[in-house]
């Protein structure tokens, strides 16, 4: 991709643009669809260029992922005539109730599809209530584990010997019937750990609605929030509705929008939970952005813990959802090793990609 390769070549040239600037580059990029190196040149100058005293850096870099000879001044657009074409006739209604109702059902539908695509952070007070019921109809995933303790099956894999004598002493001795057994089945133990410092306090609270729906449709399902301290979710999940989750959030959580300690927080979660069996054999999906306020090795190392005693670690970050996000501030850094799964889930759309995580085994590039 453009953006990251320009901001890998500015780098090169001693020139540290940073990711926000590569990111506004793409959108610009996608937003504008320059057709000339000259019109990209200038999008990116004015997208990337930190000080003016960088510019014979910056145009050497350029060069270098976008070479030619072409002038960089774009030239002036041809004055093109174009004829406007009347508009098609409109069709006519089979009936007056029709023709009320069609325009109606496509405006529903077309702002229904907007805000799937908005970003959980721009949503307004009034919007916020359409987005919950919204991630209500995303999917639950119900992903089974094979357990330890078995239960009679005829179709079983392992012959019974002791069920079958046992039949066999009711019928005078004969083994009419050869009793066999198989592995139970249980639901993955599902937890949510969500961040809920600063800018991650809008995906912390649609997250939570998600995790809510899951604890509505499965068992096993638990949620807590950290900023500077670990605190228990798992009521608000049983008890709170719809009008009342944001309000609870900022009650319950006494550090809500504060900084962040993920490291210290994923101590304290594997010694008072996951190691007694919240998350054992199950899956975790953590929501941060990786601003790790303390040490990136005991993050490292408490995310390695916790993987030997998960089946899997999913961790959504939303700033994923720019082309030329890369994974560079210390804390994400240290803990992707050990993710099976790096999705955004950043709107309504998004958290499909998490539901398909939790579900299915998605392994990180």
């Amino acid at each position: 991709m453009l953006a990251a390769r320009l901001d890998a070549a500015l780098r090169r040239h001693g020139v540290r643009a940073g990711t926000r600037r590569a990111q506004t580059f793409a959108e610009a990029l996608a937003a504008l669809a320059p057709a000339t190196r000259a019109a990209t040149y200038h999008i990116a100058r004015a997208a990337m260029l930190p000080s003016i005293d960088d510019l014979a850096a910056f145009d050497a870099a350029f060069d270098d992922v976008a070479p030619g000879g072409a002038p960089l001044r774009p030239p002036d657009a041809p004055h093109v005539h174009v004829v406007p074409q009347p508009p098609p006739p409109a069709e006519t209604p089979a009936t007056p109730e029709d023709a009320a109702a069609a325009p109606l059902q496509r405006v529903t539908a077309s702002l229904a599809e907007r805000l799937r695509e908005r970003d959980f952070d721009t949503f307004s007070a009034d919007e916020r209530a359409q987005m919950l019921r919204m991630i209500e109809s995303v999917r639950v995933p119900r992903e089974l584990r094979r357990s330890r303790r078995r239960r009679r099956n005829p179709h079983g894999d392992r012959f019974d010997l002791g069920a079958t004598l046992r039949a066999g002493a009711r019928t005078g001795g004969e083994l009419i019937r050869r009793r066999t057994t198989s592995r139970r089945e249980r639901l993955r133990p599902l937890v949510f750990l969500l961040d809920v410092s600063g800018s991650m306090a809008p995906f912390a609270r649609a997250l939570l609605q998600y995790a809510r729906v899951a604890a509505r449709a499965r068992p096993g399902v638990r949620a807590f929030a950290f900023a500077t301290r670990l605190t228990d979710l798992t009521h608000v999940l049983r008890h709170a509705g719809d009008a009342q989750l944001a309000a609870l959030l900022g009650s319950a959580v006494r550090d809500f929008g504060g900084g962040t300690n993920i490291g210290a927080n994923l101590r304290a979660f594997n010694d008072r939970y996951a190691q007694r069996g919240v998350a054992r054999g199950g899956t975790v999906v953590i929501l941060s952005d990786g601003w790790e306020r303390g040490d990136p090795a005991l993050l490292a190392a408490e995310m390695a813990r916790l993987r030997r005693l998960t089946h899997r670690i999913v961790w959504v970050n939303p700033h994923k959802r720019h082309p030329a996000y890369e994974p560079l501030v210390a804390g994400m850094a240290a803990a992707l090793p050990f993710v099976d799964a790096f999705v955004s889930g950043h709107n309504v759309r998004s958290l499909d990609a998490v539901a398909d995580a939790v579900g299915y085994a998605i392994k990180t590039p």
